[in-house]
Protein backbone atom coordinates (compact mmCIF):
# COMPACT_ATOMS: atom_id res chain seq x y z
CA UNK A 1 0.00 0.00 0.00
CA UNK A 2 1.60 3.36 -0.96
CA UNK A 3 0.71 5.83 1.52
CA UNK A 4 1.87 8.76 -0.14
CA UNK A 5 -1.45 8.28 -3.07
CA UNK A 6 -3.82 7.25 -0.67
CA UNK A 7 -7.07 9.44 -2.06
CA UNK A 8 -5.85 9.94 -5.57
CA UNK A 9 -7.90 9.19 -8.41
CA UNK A 10 -5.58 7.30 -11.10
CA UNK A 11 -6.48 7.48 -14.68
CA UNK A 12 -5.52 4.41 -16.69
CA UNK A 13 -4.63 4.27 -20.66
CA UNK A 14 -8.09 2.84 -22.45
CA UNK A 15 -6.95 -0.50 -23.61
CA UNK A 16 -6.47 -1.70 -27.06
CA UNK A 17 -9.19 -3.62 -29.21
CA UNK A 18 -7.92 -6.33 -31.72
CA UNK A 19 -11.67 -5.94 -33.85
CA UNK A 20 -12.08 -2.36 -34.08
CA UNK A 21 -8.69 -0.82 -33.40
CA UNK A 22 -6.99 1.42 -30.15
CA UNK A 23 -9.05 4.50 -29.22
CA UNK A 24 -7.07 6.62 -31.35
CA UNK A 25 -9.08 5.24 -34.57
CA UNK A 26 -6.51 3.72 -35.83
CA UNK A 27 -7.10 -0.49 -37.28
CA UNK A 28 -9.10 -2.33 -39.81
CA UNK A 29 -12.69 -0.90 -38.93
CA UNK A 30 -14.10 2.39 -38.82
CA UNK A 31 -16.14 2.39 -36.24
CA UNK A 32 -14.64 4.14 -32.91
CA UNK A 33 -16.10 2.24 -30.05
CA UNK A 34 -16.14 4.56 -26.24
CA UNK A 35 -14.35 2.70 -23.60
CA UNK A 36 -16.15 3.87 -20.54
CA UNK A 37 -13.63 3.17 -17.79
CA UNK A 38 -14.11 4.22 -13.94
CA UNK A 39 -11.25 6.01 -12.08
CA UNK A 40 -9.24 3.59 -9.41
CA UNK A 41 -9.30 4.88 -6.44
CA UNK A 42 -6.69 3.71 -3.61
CA UNK A 43 -8.48 3.04 0.02
CA UNK A 44 -6.75 4.76 2.93
CA UNK A 45 -5.08 2.20 5.37
CA UNK A 46 -7.49 1.40 8.24
CA UNK A 47 -6.36 2.34 11.72
CA UNK A 48 -4.66 0.77 14.30
CA UNK A 49 -6.85 0.26 17.71
CA UNK A 50 -5.35 2.18 20.75
CA UNK A 51 -2.94 -0.16 22.71
CA UNK A 52 -2.77 -2.80 19.79
CA UNK A 53 0.72 -3.04 17.43
CA UNK A 54 0.50 -3.88 13.71
CA UNK A 55 3.45 -6.24 14.57
CA UNK A 56 2.26 -9.31 16.24
CA UNK A 57 4.19 -11.40 18.67
CA UNK A 58 4.58 -14.83 18.30
CA UNK A 59 4.40 -17.01 21.72
CA UNK A 60 3.73 -20.99 19.72
CA UNK A 61 7.25 -21.74 20.95
CA UNK A 62 6.36 -21.49 24.87
CA UNK A 63 3.52 -23.57 24.39
CA UNK A 64 4.55 -26.55 22.57
CA UNK A 65 5.54 -29.05 24.23
CA UNK A 66 4.84 -33.31 24.45
CA UNK A 67 4.21 -32.87 28.28
CA UNK A 68 0.83 -34.25 30.13
CA UNK A 69 -0.99 -33.99 32.83
CA UNK A 70 -2.89 -36.03 35.45
CA UNK A 71 -5.57 -33.47 36.42
CA UNK A 72 -7.21 -29.92 33.60
CA UNK A 73 -6.94 -28.42 36.55
CA UNK A 74 -2.59 -28.82 36.48
CA UNK A 75 -2.82 -27.79 32.78
CA UNK A 76 -4.24 -24.55 33.26
CA UNK A 77 -1.90 -24.01 35.80
CA UNK A 78 0.75 -25.07 33.63
CA UNK A 79 -0.49 -22.61 30.77
CA UNK A 80 -1.05 -19.77 33.09
CA UNK A 81 2.86 -19.87 34.12
CA UNK A 82 3.99 -19.85 31.18
CA UNK A 83 1.63 -17.20 30.43
CA UNK A 84 2.88 -15.16 32.79
CA UNK A 85 6.72 -15.58 31.69
CA UNK A 86 6.03 -14.54 28.22
CA UNK A 87 3.74 -11.22 29.71
CA UNK A 88 0.08 -12.07 28.99
CA UNK A 89 -2.68 -13.98 31.06
CA UNK A 90 -4.41 -17.16 29.77
CA UNK A 91 -8.10 -17.77 30.94
CA UNK A 92 -10.61 -20.45 29.68
CA UNK A 93 -13.05 -19.89 26.95
CA UNK A 94 -15.72 -22.72 26.41
CA UNK A 95 -15.16 -26.00 28.69
CA UNK A 96 -17.44 -27.47 30.34
CA UNK A 97 -16.33 -30.33 33.08
CA UNK A 98 -18.15 -32.81 31.59
CA UNK A 99 -16.67 -32.92 28.01
CA UNK A 100 -13.19 -33.96 27.14
CA UNK A 101 -11.26 -30.86 25.96
CA UNK A 102 -10.57 -27.26 27.48
CA UNK A 103 -10.07 -24.03 25.66
CA UNK A 104 -7.84 -21.10 26.45
CA UNK A 105 -7.18 -17.91 25.27
CA UNK A 106 -5.61 -14.49 26.10
CA UNK A 107 -7.90 -12.35 28.52
CA UNK A 108 -7.23 -9.62 26.38
CA UNK A 109 -9.57 -12.10 22.89
CA UNK A 110 -13.08 -11.21 22.30
CA UNK A 111 -14.76 -7.99 21.85
CA UNK A 112 -16.54 -6.22 25.13
CA UNK A 113 -20.10 -6.64 25.15
CA UNK A 114 -22.00 -4.28 27.64
CA UNK A 115 -24.49 -5.46 30.26
CA UNK A 116 -28.09 -5.80 28.67
CA UNK A 117 -30.09 -3.59 30.73
CA UNK A 118 -32.63 -1.45 29.63
CA UNK A 119 -31.28 1.70 29.86
CA UNK A 120 -28.44 2.38 27.47
CA UNK A 121 -24.70 2.38 28.77
CA UNK A 122 -22.66 5.43 28.02
CA UNK A 123 -19.52 4.22 26.57
CA UNK A 124 -18.13 7.33 25.94
CA UNK A 125 -14.33 7.79 26.70
CA UNK A 126 -14.41 4.03 28.35
CA UNK A 127 -11.82 1.61 27.30
CA UNK A 128 -11.52 -2.51 27.24
CA UNK A 129 -8.89 -4.41 27.45
CA UNK A 130 -10.44 -6.27 24.83
CA UNK A 131 -8.59 -6.53 21.64
CA UNK A 132 -9.80 -9.23 19.52
CA UNK A 133 -6.86 -11.63 20.23
CA UNK A 134 -6.51 -14.63 18.56
CA UNK A 135 -4.63 -16.53 20.71
CA UNK A 136 -6.28 -20.14 20.52
CA UNK A 137 -5.04 -23.15 23.29
CA UNK A 138 -6.85 -26.38 23.09
CA UNK A 139 -6.51 -29.45 25.76
CA UNK A 140 -7.63 -32.90 25.05
CA UNK A 141 -8.07 -35.58 27.30
CA UNK A 142 -6.83 -39.35 26.12
CA UNK A 143 -9.21 -41.42 27.51
CA UNK A 144 -6.39 -44.27 26.60
CA UNK A 145 -3.89 -42.61 29.29
CA UNK A 146 -6.22 -40.89 31.11
CA UNK A 147 -4.21 -37.71 31.02
CA UNK A 148 -4.18 -34.22 29.15
CA UNK A 149 -1.99 -33.21 26.27
CA UNK A 150 -2.43 -29.41 25.10
CA UNK A 151 -2.20 -28.40 21.60
CA UNK A 152 -1.24 -25.03 20.04
CA UNK A 153 -3.87 -23.56 17.50
CA UNK A 154 -2.78 -19.76 17.67
CA UNK A 155 0.03 -18.30 19.54
CA UNK A 156 0.16 -14.57 17.65
CA UNK A 157 -0.68 -11.66 19.67
CA UNK A 158 -2.31 -8.11 18.24
CA UNK A 159 -1.10 -6.58 21.09
CA UNK A 160 2.12 -5.10 23.27
CA UNK A 161 3.18 -7.80 25.82
CA UNK A 162 3.36 -6.87 29.51
CA UNK A 163 6.99 -7.11 31.09
CA UNK A 164 4.65 -7.28 34.69
CA UNK A 165 1.36 -8.36 35.07
CA UNK A 166 1.17 -6.86 38.69
CA UNK A 167 -2.72 -5.86 38.44
CA UNK A 168 -3.86 -8.17 35.80
CA UNK A 169 -7.34 -10.13 37.51
CA UNK A 170 -6.50 -13.46 35.95
CA UNK A 171 -2.67 -13.17 36.72
CA UNK A 172 -3.33 -12.24 40.30
CA UNK A 173 -6.08 -14.57 40.86
CA UNK A 174 -5.31 -16.28 44.55
CA UNK A 175 -5.00 -20.33 44.94
CA UNK A 176 -7.25 -22.68 46.94
CA UNK A 177 -4.56 -22.66 49.44
CA UNK A 178 -3.92 -18.58 49.30
CA UNK A 179 -7.47 -18.14 49.82
CA UNK A 180 -7.30 -20.67 53.24
CA UNK A 181 -4.23 -19.07 54.47
CA UNK A 182 -5.90 -15.13 53.60
CA UNK A 183 -9.25 -16.61 55.87
CA UNK A 184 -6.81 -17.55 58.24
CA UNK A 185 -5.00 -14.54 59.33
CA UNK A 186 -8.10 -13.03 58.96
CA UNK A 187 -9.39 -14.96 61.67
CA UNK A 188 -5.91 -13.92 63.38
CA UNK A 189 -7.33 -10.27 63.31
CA UNK A 190 -4.10 -10.04 60.73
CA UNK A 191 -4.13 -6.59 58.85
CA UNK A 192 -4.78 -6.75 54.90
CA UNK A 193 -1.20 -5.14 54.14
CA UNK A 194 0.43 -8.02 56.19
CA UNK A 195 -1.72 -10.72 54.97
CA UNK A 196 0.15 -9.48 50.72
CA UNK A 197 3.52 -9.66 52.09
CA UNK A 198 3.47 -12.90 53.54
CA UNK A 199 1.69 -14.19 50.69
CA UNK A 200 4.29 -12.51 48.80
CA UNK A 201 7.03 -13.84 51.04
CA UNK A 202 5.81 -17.50 50.30
CA UNK A 203 5.51 -16.52 46.59
CA UNK A 204 8.05 -15.18 44.71
CA UNK A 205 6.54 -14.57 41.25
CA UNK A 206 2.98 -13.94 42.69
CA UNK A 207 1.40 -10.08 41.26
CA UNK A 208 -1.51 -10.18 43.87
CA UNK A 209 -2.60 -6.84 45.11
CA UNK A 210 -4.18 -5.67 48.14
CA UNK A 211 -7.66 -5.74 46.57
CA UNK A 212 -7.79 -9.16 46.11
CA UNK A 213 -7.16 -9.68 49.84
CA UNK A 214 -9.95 -7.44 50.48
CA UNK A 215 -12.47 -9.59 48.45
CA UNK A 216 -11.64 -13.09 49.59
CA UNK A 217 -12.14 -11.28 52.91
CA UNK A 218 -15.55 -9.97 51.83
CA UNK A 219 -16.63 -13.18 50.27
CA UNK A 220 -15.58 -15.14 53.40
CA UNK A 221 -17.58 -12.31 55.96
CA UNK A 222 -21.03 -12.43 53.73
CA UNK A 223 -20.42 -15.93 53.54
CA UNK A 224 -19.71 -16.28 57.62
CA UNK A 225 -23.05 -13.98 57.92
CA UNK A 226 -25.87 -15.70 55.75
CA UNK A 227 -28.92 -13.47 55.57
CA UNK A 228 -27.91 -11.21 58.63
CA UNK A 229 -26.67 -7.91 57.83
CA UNK A 230 -23.81 -6.42 59.87
CA UNK A 231 -25.79 -4.71 62.68
CA UNK A 232 -27.80 -8.02 63.33
CA UNK A 233 -24.61 -10.16 62.89
CA UNK A 234 -23.11 -8.38 65.46
CA UNK A 235 -25.54 -8.82 68.50
CA UNK A 236 -25.83 -12.05 67.35
CA UNK A 237 -22.04 -12.15 68.06
CA UNK A 238 -22.52 -9.97 71.18
CA UNK A 239 -25.53 -13.02 72.71
CA UNK A 240 -22.83 -15.80 71.52
CA UNK A 241 -20.12 -14.82 73.99
CA UNK A 242 -22.18 -13.20 76.60
CA UNK A 243 -21.58 -9.70 76.43
CA UNK A 244 -23.93 -6.93 78.20
CA UNK A 245 -25.72 -5.28 75.24
CA UNK A 246 -28.18 -2.43 75.09
CA UNK A 247 -30.05 -0.92 71.91
CA UNK A 248 -32.13 1.98 70.90
CA UNK A 249 -34.43 2.44 67.85
CA UNK A 250 -36.11 5.42 66.28
CA UNK A 251 -39.92 6.21 67.15
CA UNK A 252 -41.12 3.90 64.59
CA UNK A 253 -39.22 0.73 65.72
CA UNK A 254 -37.78 0.21 62.39
CA UNK A 255 -34.13 1.61 62.43
CA UNK A 256 -31.54 0.98 65.13
CA UNK A 257 -30.50 4.36 66.89
CA UNK A 258 -27.82 3.43 69.06
CA UNK A 259 -25.71 0.36 70.34
CA UNK A 260 -24.13 0.10 73.61
CA UNK A 261 -22.08 -3.42 74.60
CA UNK A 262 -19.63 -4.39 77.24
CA UNK A 263 -17.64 -7.33 78.12
CA UNK A 264 -18.39 -8.58 81.75
CA UNK A 265 -14.82 -8.30 82.81
CA UNK A 266 -14.59 -5.13 81.82
CA UNK A 267 -17.59 -3.84 84.53
CA UNK A 268 -16.03 -5.61 86.75
CA UNK A 269 -12.90 -3.60 86.71
CA UNK A 270 -15.12 -0.67 86.38
CA UNK A 271 -16.62 -1.18 89.48
CA UNK A 272 -13.00 -1.52 91.09
CA UNK A 273 -11.63 1.13 88.86
CA UNK A 274 -13.97 3.84 88.23
CA UNK A 275 -11.90 6.83 89.04
CA UNK A 276 -10.57 8.53 86.21
CA UNK A 277 -12.30 7.47 82.63
CA UNK A 278 -11.62 8.82 79.21
CA UNK A 279 -14.05 9.27 76.13
CA UNK A 280 -13.82 9.50 72.32
CA UNK A 281 -15.27 8.82 69.01
CA UNK A 282 -13.83 7.25 66.23
CA UNK A 283 -15.60 7.46 62.70
CA UNK A 284 -15.40 5.75 59.29
CA UNK A 285 -15.38 2.04 61.42
CA UNK A 286 -18.58 0.26 59.05
CA UNK A 287 -21.08 1.17 56.57
CA UNK A 288 -23.58 2.65 57.83
CA UNK A 289 -21.50 6.11 59.11
CA UNK A 290 -22.35 5.78 62.68
CA UNK A 291 -19.09 7.21 64.73
CA UNK A 292 -17.94 4.63 67.35
CA UNK A 293 -18.06 6.24 70.82
CA UNK A 294 -15.49 4.67 73.31
CA UNK A 295 -14.77 4.92 76.83
CA UNK A 296 -12.10 4.01 78.48
CA UNK A 297 -10.74 3.44 82.23
CA UNK A 298 -7.63 3.70 83.84
CA UNK A 299 -6.63 1.52 86.72
CA UNK A 300 -4.38 2.14 90.00
CA UNK A 301 -1.38 1.01 87.67
CA UNK A 302 -1.43 3.60 85.14
CA UNK A 303 -2.88 0.72 82.97
CA UNK A 304 -5.92 1.51 80.56
CA UNK A 305 -8.84 -1.03 79.90
CA UNK A 306 -11.82 -0.75 77.74
CA UNK A 307 -15.09 -0.13 79.54
CA UNK A 308 -17.76 0.26 77.18
CA UNK A 309 -18.54 0.99 73.00
CA UNK A 310 -21.56 2.86 71.74
CA UNK A 311 -22.52 2.77 67.93
CA UNK A 312 -23.79 6.50 68.38
CA UNK A 313 -26.35 7.37 64.81
CA UNK A 314 -25.76 10.87 65.63
CA UNK A 315 -23.05 12.75 68.01
CA UNK A 316 -26.11 14.72 69.65
CA UNK A 317 -26.80 15.54 73.56
CA UNK A 318 -29.37 12.81 73.30
CA UNK A 319 -27.24 10.07 72.08
CA UNK A 320 -24.82 10.91 74.41
CA UNK A 321 -27.19 11.32 77.42
CA UNK A 322 -28.18 7.66 76.34
CA UNK A 323 -24.63 6.31 76.17
CA UNK A 324 -23.53 8.09 79.82
CA UNK A 325 -26.66 6.78 81.28
CA UNK A 326 -25.54 3.16 80.21
CA UNK A 327 -22.03 3.91 82.06
CA UNK A 328 -23.91 4.97 85.46
CA UNK A 329 -26.21 1.82 85.47
CA UNK A 330 -23.43 -0.33 85.13
CA UNK A 331 -21.98 0.88 88.70
CA UNK A 332 -22.87 -1.00 91.81
CA UNK A 333 -23.63 1.61 93.86
CA UNK A 334 -24.36 5.44 94.19
CA UNK A 335 -21.25 6.18 95.96
CA UNK A 336 -19.18 4.12 93.12
CA UNK A 337 -18.56 7.29 90.75
CA UNK A 338 -15.98 8.41 88.46
CA UNK A 339 -13.86 11.27 89.77
CA UNK A 340 -12.36 12.88 86.24
CA UNK A 341 -13.51 12.75 82.64
CA UNK A 342 -11.66 13.20 79.66
CA UNK A 343 -12.92 14.23 76.77
CA UNK A 344 -12.14 15.75 73.16
CA UNK A 345 -13.22 19.62 72.48
CA UNK A 346 -16.97 18.38 72.02
CA UNK A 347 -19.76 20.47 72.70
CA UNK A 348 -22.34 18.08 73.23
CA UNK A 349 -20.27 15.49 75.24
CA UNK A 350 -19.04 18.51 77.57
CA UNK A 351 -22.64 19.71 78.42
CA UNK A 352 -23.80 15.77 79.14
CA UNK A 353 -21.35 14.40 81.49
CA UNK A 354 -21.94 17.42 84.01
CA UNK A 355 -25.70 16.62 83.76
CA UNK A 356 -25.13 13.02 83.99
CA UNK A 357 -22.40 13.49 86.48
CA UNK A 358 -22.57 16.63 88.09
CA UNK A 359 -20.18 16.17 91.04
CA UNK A 360 -17.72 14.54 88.52
CA UNK A 361 -14.53 17.20 87.28
CA UNK A 362 -14.40 17.25 83.52
CA UNK A 363 -11.00 17.78 81.92
CA UNK A 364 -9.91 18.26 78.30
CA UNK A 365 -7.64 15.71 76.65
CA UNK A 366 -3.97 17.30 75.99
CA UNK A 367 -3.23 14.88 73.17
CA UNK A 368 -6.23 15.92 71.28
CA UNK A 369 -5.58 19.67 72.22
CA UNK A 370 -1.86 19.23 70.70
CA UNK A 371 -2.90 18.48 67.37
CA UNK A 372 -5.32 21.30 67.28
Amino acid sequence: MIANVAGDDVEPKPAKNEAFGDASGEGSGDVKPIVNVKPFKVQEPKLVPIGVVSEGHDTASFFTTNARWREREELLAWDRRQGVRVGFSVCKDKSVLKRSYLTMQCEKSGIYKPPKTRKKPNLEGIGSRKCNCPVRLKGFFDKDTNDWWLAMLCGMHNHDLDEKLSGHLIAGRLSAEEKKKVIDMTKSLTVPRNILTNLKQNKKESVTTIKQVYNVRTRWCKGERGNMNELQYLISKLVEHKYVYYTRCNSEETTLKDLFFAYPESIKLLNTFPTVLVMDSTYKTNNYRMSLFEIVGCTSTKMTYSVGFTFLHFELEDNFTWALTMVKGLLSSKDNKPKVIVTDRDGALMNVVGTVFPETYTMLCFFILGRM
